[in-house]
């Protein structure tokens, strides 16, 4: 397993590339403030302006750290964000990894989850060495399920009550894929 530089990626709409400063107020609009979009996120909407900007800025002192693995997912059109994607929970022992993504409501149902997804799947096992990628969903949310299941991810098992918030309690729903099972369906 190695933790390469992270770079842009390219996918036929998107460039998925390091979260910028310039990106906050965007972040605020398109994602961080949409209930729809934080839903099923573990964290609360953003209140205000000041929370994207203390969000975006984390990142950046993050990025400092050489280990950070989030991409804006940018519009190739305007390179304006629409979502972001990032790989973590690295296991060095197993050589995996899991990863989280949003994308702004005005934007579903135009495959860029897919594409994002896709896209960082090939830098974790061609860049990365990953063996196997690991992530889960909300059950609530099966939206999510169908963008992992398009990226070529497997269904492995349902863990109950594994998330609360707001008072609810949600089911997991656990995909994965290793990097053999990538290597096939890309050749």
């Amino acid at each position: 397993m190695k933790y390469p530089e992270i770079r842009e990626l390219y996918t036929e709409d998107l460039v998925l590339r390091k979260v910028c400063r310039e990106d906050a107020p965007l972040y605020y609009e398109r994602i961080g403030s949409r209930e729809a979009v934080t839903r099923y996120m573990l964290f609360m909407p953003h209140r205000d302006i000041s929370d994207s900007v203390e969000s975006v800025e984390n990142v950046l002192r993050r990025y400092e750290t050489g280990k950070c693995y989030r991409w804006a997912i940018a519009l190739k059109a305007d390179n304006s964000i629409i979502g972001i994607i990032e790989l973590l929970r690295f296991d060095e022992t197993e050589g995996s990894c899991s990863f989280a993504y949003m994308i702004g409501d005005e934007f579903w149902g135009k495959g860029f989850g897919t594409q994002a997804l896709k896209a960082a799947l090939q830098f974790a096992f061609c860049e990365m060495g990953l063996s196997f990628v690991e992530a889960d969903h909300m059950a609530a949310n099966p939206a999510s399920g169908a963008v992992m299941r398009k990226a070529g991810m497997h269904y492995l098992r349902t863990e109950e009550g594994k998330y609360e918030k707001n008072g609810c309690v949600y089911d997991a729903v656990v995909y994965h894929i290793t990097a053999q099972q990538w290597k096939n369906q890309i050749s």
